[in-house]
């Protein structure tokens, strides 16, 4: 299982071991702190600005990682951590209307060899430090897989990183009430299982997945899906 904060600390955090549950401070502004459980609601780290709302009281929008907020590349260096045009505005749009974000991710890559979570984890500080300079404060918590086999609860389109979601943060975090955005039909296959509205653009492989979602054997699915050009655009129509 992958790393989990209910609130992450865009001035880049440390990485961490893999089956880690990353967790606040109990003292925010501590980082050298013990952890604690997560507890409903934000946890300012590191002092966002004034003006940075401390209040999310919308539903959750959930964001795959890869081919939806950064290009879809392995990420087994910072120089591959490229963010799609418009993800970043987006983001920070839909904090400051109020909306809870969650990143949930598949890294199947890890399981493969092709990549560890050392690499994960410094990709997402890294991530994190650009969200930061980029005007995104606070976000509600990250979490990766690493594996895509149909045994692994926590493998896209089973439902067990949503569902940690929620149970750690004591139904703060419920996707019944809210989005998933993704780019392929295991992204929209988990969020319609969880009760999730699916979100399907049409970057990384969006357009793919569109075709596959227009087979026959996905019409339930797609009668649930919408679709937009990037998560800007999806961002801008609610």
């Amino acid at each position: 299982m992958g790393r989990y904060s209910t609130d992450i600390n865009t001035s880049a955090p440390q990485p961490t071991n893999q089956n880690t549950t990353v967790l606040p401070p109990s003292n925010p502004f501590d980082q050298n702190s013990p952890g604690m459980q997560p507890q409903p609601g934000q946890q300012q780290m590191m002092g966002p600005p004034p003006g940075w709302p401390t209040d999310f009281p919308k539903p959750v929008i959930g964001l795959d990682l890869n081919g939806v907020i950064i290009e879809d590349k392995l990420i087994d260096s910072t120089n591959n951590i490229i963010p799609i045009n418009g993800s970043l505005e987006a983001i920070r749009s839909l904090r400051l209307k109020g909306y809870k974000v969650s990143v949930i991710s598949d890294q199947p890559n890890i399981m493969k060899g092709l990549l560890t979570t050392q690499q994960v984890d410094n990709a997402i500080a890294y991530l994190m430090s650009i969200f930061g300079q980029n005007g995104i404060f606070t976000i509600d918590g990250i979490l990766y897989n690493t594996s895509s086999i149909p045994q692994d609860e926590f493998a896209k389109p089973n439902t067990g990183m949503i569902d940690k979601m929620t149970r750690e943060t004591n139904g703060y975090i419920n996707f019944k009430k809210g989005w998933y955005v993704g780019d392929s039909i295991d992204d929209l296959k988990m969020a319609s299982k969880a009760g999730a509205k699916p979100i399907l653009v049409l970057t990384g492989n969006g357009n793919n997945t569109l075709k596959e979602l227009n087979r026959n054997s996905n019409k339930d699915l797609k009668k649930k899906t919408l679709v937009y050009d990037n998560l800007l655009s999806f961002a801008n129509s609610i």
